[in-house]
């Protein structure tokens, strides 16, 4: 076992008190997604799934059929549906750029493997590895194995009068009726990769996220029904689901995304998004 996934365990223990185990274990009002040696992995691809009368997520751009998680051109890349009828002019206009610098030879972005986090909600669509949590009776963390990125909720509190903008936004949640309900704002403005979704679907400021999350397949599977509302973007809010299973594979590993621009265009001659790279050192 690596050092830091001793100390993830051991830090997670700590954390949280007796009295709250024994209260969520006891209480059927607060869902258990707590495991030491136990993670959530994304279970049936890496997009939103429709809710049968509510306005879909984003999706494919219908002249390219999907074919998997991507569109066949002769390659594999994903191709949005910039022309939907529930986008604001000025995301069609920056997503239309985005499929035509796919069509240019331009890869497709991806947050997780270009090593940019995926923000609220977009962060929950990152797949191959899995996601833990840790519930104390203040807050519910929710650590991804890629990069050890951290979401926190706050239980039980308002939202700051001024929330700082942030990729993950400010989030706030309470449990009911067996779910964990999450109430996120306070998000950048139109930031060039931060989106909502795996299709470049951007955002602004004033999103806000309404997140439910259950348990399903008796503890085995783990549903989060999202909300989004951002009249900036889209003429109406829009709903999705996402879903994971429980894999059995031990404590958090310690997972970098390194740092190369190089060698994509040097040695592969493919046009890629630069990842995040310090030109300072922080000390």
């Amino acid at each position: 076992m690596s050092r830091f996934a001793w100390l993830c365990g051991a830090t997670i223990a700590a954390m949280i008190p007796v009295s709250a185990v024994n209260s969520a274990a006891t209480d059927q009002n607060i869902p258990n997604f707590s495991f030491i040696d136990s993670g959530w992995l994304l279970n049936g691809g890496i997009d939103f799934r429709p809710i049968p009368g509510a306005i879909a997520p984003i999706s494919f751009d219908p002249a390219y059929p999907q074919i998997g998680t991507g569109n066949q051109r002769g390659v594999m890349e994903r191709m949005s549906d910039a022309e939907n009828a529930n986008l604001k002019p000025w995301a069609k206009e920056l997503m239309r750029k985005y499929n035509q610098d796919v069509l240019d030879g331009h890869r497709a972005f991806s947050s997780q493997s270009r090593c940019w986090p995926g923000g609220t909600p977009g962060q929950l669509l990152f797949p191959a590895e899995p996601v833990f949590f840790i519930q104390t009776p203040k807050e519910v963390w929710i650590i991804w194995q890629r990069q050890q990125e951290i979401r926190r909720i706050y239980l039980d509190i308002p939202h700051s009068a001024n929330p700082k903008p942030s990729w993950f936004g400010e989030s706030v949640g309470h449990y009911e009726n067996g779910e964990l309900v999450v109430d996120t704002i306070g998000f950048l403005d139109k930031h060039i990769f931060d989106f909502v979704d795996n299709w470049r679907t951007p955002h602004t400021k004033d999103m806000h996220v309404i997140e439910h999350w259950k348990l399903i397949n008796g503890g085995n599977g783990l549903q989060a029904t999202v909300t989004v509302d951002d009249p900036g973007t889209f003429n109406q809010p829009w709903s999705g689901t996402a879903q994971w299973r429980k894999v059995n594979q031990g404590t958090m590993l310690e997972t970098i995304c390194a740092e190369n621009n190089v060698a994509f265009e040097q040695f592969f001659h493919l046009k890629e998004y630069p990842m995040p790279e310090a030109k300072t050192a922080d000390f």
